[in-house]
């Protein structure tokens, strides 16, 4: 799909990974409603600064009322929604045997029933629209491989994975569900802690993974996922040293 002329709604839209894919997506065309919990006005004037078109609507991603009303706000706005990126995310913090429940429940519904529920209205508005779309979620190289210190992220991106591999068949309609898997990104949200913890942390991905991707990088997969009409279920993998690439190549 060509994002020129489209409308695409991101969440987590305000900064980071999503802020990158919403600037991209304007910057090739693309009318963008960013929609976060966070204050996004100021990263959506950036965008029009820009020469884009944006809105910013508040939004919960784990109210479903909130995701309809944010893609009620984007069709009232703009005639229509084409695109979704679906990339609202945090990690629980600290040893997952000595946080309490509440710590690490929050995780699960952003990372993984926020995703499953607003594919599902999604989905749903595309076919009240007639058919045609591209939805793209975030998950995580976290969800390929074991993350003893973050067990419950790594469960829901891989939750993610395999809840997007299923959607493969809406290709029929149109519709394509794809994933995006990056490696360990530079955002606001791994900022967040100890600054000693996250140089450690840096540098042990640079050992690791060869070195810590930016959100750009991950815009441009984001941007080939819904510019590419062959991909369905696709899982797209984002890494510094091997770049691009699918796992599980399905076309």
């Amino acid at each position: 799909m060509d994002p020129d002329g489209k409308v695409a709604i991101v969440s987590g839209g305000a900064s980071g990974i999503g802020f990158a894919t919403a600037s991209l997506l304007a910057a090739r065309g693309a009318r963008v409603v960013l929609a976060d919990r966070q204050d996004g006005t100021d990263a959506a004037k950036q965008i029009e600064a820009a020469g884009g078109q944006a809105r910013f609507v508040r939004t919960d991603v784990t109210k479903p009322e909130e995701i309809q009303a944010a893609l009620d706000f984007a069709a009232g706005e703009f005639g229509r929604v084409d695109i979704m990126h679906n990339n609202a995310g945090v990690s629980e913090r600290g040893d997952f045997f000595s946080i309490p429940y509440e710590q690490w429940t929050p995780t699960v519904a952003i990372n993984l029933q926020a995703v499953i529920a607003a594919t599902q209205l999604e989905v749903l508005l595309l076919r009240k629209q007639g058919g045609g779309g591209v939805i793209v979620n975030t998950a995580s190289m976290g969800g390929m491989v074991p993350m003893a210190m973050n067990p419950v992220y790594a469960a829901t991106k891989a939750g993610v994975i395999h809840f997007t591999r299923s959607l493969a068949y809406l290709a029929n309609e149109g519709i394509r569900v794809d994933a995006v898997c990056p490696s360990f990104t530079d955002t606001p949200m791994v900022r967040q802690g100890d600054p000693a913890a996250l140089e450690a942390t840096f540098a042990a991905m640079t050992a690791e993974v060869g070195g810590v991707l930016m959100p750009d990088r991950i815009a441009e997969g984001v941007l080939q996922l819904v510019e590419d009409d062959s991909r369905a279920g696709a899982i797209m993998r984002v890494t510094v040293r091997g770049g691009i690439d699918y796992a599980f190549e399905r076309r």
